[in-house]
């Protein structure tokens, strides 16, 4: 019979392997859990200007744009400071593959220094957003790739 104030504990080694066991037991099931849930694949539409291009007296302005998502995207509207215009297509059309660009042709009555604001709206619903100051034709080569600001509103 053991003496009354003698008290019997797990020693440290033993202690450390079962400690060590329980991390691995909890390692194992969360591996478990986490490839047991559904991958997602994460589809966006991302619609970024490239490059502007004015005609002559700013009577157009033909914007490069790019979609930059991993899903195609269509076009559904597009506003000059809030108002409806009509665009040309000179490259592609509405609908824009991921990966691929458009060349869009908006005609209006654009005034040589004023800032303006294109929201391109998209069928989910997506607003992007491009802001740039127009400019005379003579300012500005062919080559030339101009600055233009963007933001966006997305919907996943």
């Amino acid at each position: 019979m053991l003496p009354r104030n003698t008290r019997t504990a797990v020693t440290p080694l033993m202690a450390s392997i079962i400690l060590l066991c329980i991390t691995i037991a909890v390692s194992f099931a969360t591996l478990a859990w986490i490839n047991g849930l559904p991958t997602l694949k994460i589809y966006t539409e991302d619609l970024q200007a490239t490059s502007q291009k004015w005609g002559p007296n700013c009577s157009y302005v033909d914007i490069t744009v790019y979609n930059n998502g991993t899903q195609n995207l269509n076009l559904k509207s597009i506003t000059v400071n809030g108002t409806s215009v009509t665009v040309i297509y000179i490259v592609g059309s509405s609908q824009i593959s991921s990966g691929n660009l458009a060349v869009l042709r908006i005609a209006n009555t654009f005034t040589s220094g004023v800032t303006y604001q294109l929201k391109f709206q998209t069928s989910k619903g997506n607003n992007f957003f491009f802001t740039f100051d127009a400019e005379t034709a003579a300012s500005i080569s062919d080559t030339e790739q101009k600055t233009v600001t963007t933001h966006s509103t997305r919907k996943q």
